[in-house]
């Protein structure tokens, strides 16, 4: 049994890998089997199909983050303390985890946005931070799924623009900043 583990796991993280770096409709299950040194066969054996790969790729990854911001999230009870620590660790996670980060929002943005729409992610995190806020009196009233999304927004676009060397500040400068500017879209 643990061989066939081994082998599921293989091929998730050969297309991982493919999928960052050809995108999910142009890398073939022939390129994942190659990568992983299996058959082709073998995909077939534990996925039905592409999709179902790319899905699961998604799911596990997602689930990832998503363990990641909970377990750090939980060392704090104050909405602006938990504010600050999803921005940071979401910060931390994109450096430390760059495929899986880079995987999960181009895969969301693009090829996997339909299938990924009533998943449970990590914004729903933010969503809880932002009510407990509201409830609290601590953030403004204002939809908290449209506050959610300017501060995701507010996280991702930085996040871009400092891979991708547009912004040359330091990255010890950056967070702070970030974490101010997303408490002035919730006050």
């Amino acid at each position: 049994m643990p061989r066939i583990a081994t082998k599921k796991n293989d091929i998730l993280h050969a297309a991982l890998a493919l999928f960052m770096k050809k995108g999910i409709r142009a890398t073939t299950t022939k390129d994942i089997a190659m990568r992983a040194d299996i058959s082709e066969g073998t995909i077939y054996r534990h996925f039905e199909s592409k999709d179902e790969l790319a899905n699961q790729v998604f799911e596990k990854t997602s689930r990832v983050l998503y363990n990641f911001l909970k377990e750090k999230l939980a060392l704090f009870t104050k909405p602006e303390e938990q504010l600050n620590c999803y921005v940071r660790s979401l910060f931390d996670f994109a450096r430390k985890d760059h495929k899986k980060y880079s995987f999960l929002f181009a895969a969301h943005q693009t090829e996997l946005r339909r299938q990924t729409r009533k998943k449970t992610k990590h914004i729903d995190l933010l969503v809880e931070i932002i009510i407990l806020g509201q409830e609290q009196g601590v953030f403004r009233a204002v939809d908290q799924h449209l506050a959610a999304t300017m501060v995701l927004g507010t996280i991702t676009q930085t996040i871009f623009y400092l891979k991708n060397g547009d912004i040359k500040v330091n990255f010890a400068d950056i967070v702070p900043e970030v974490q101010a500017s997303c408490l002035k879209i919730l006050n």
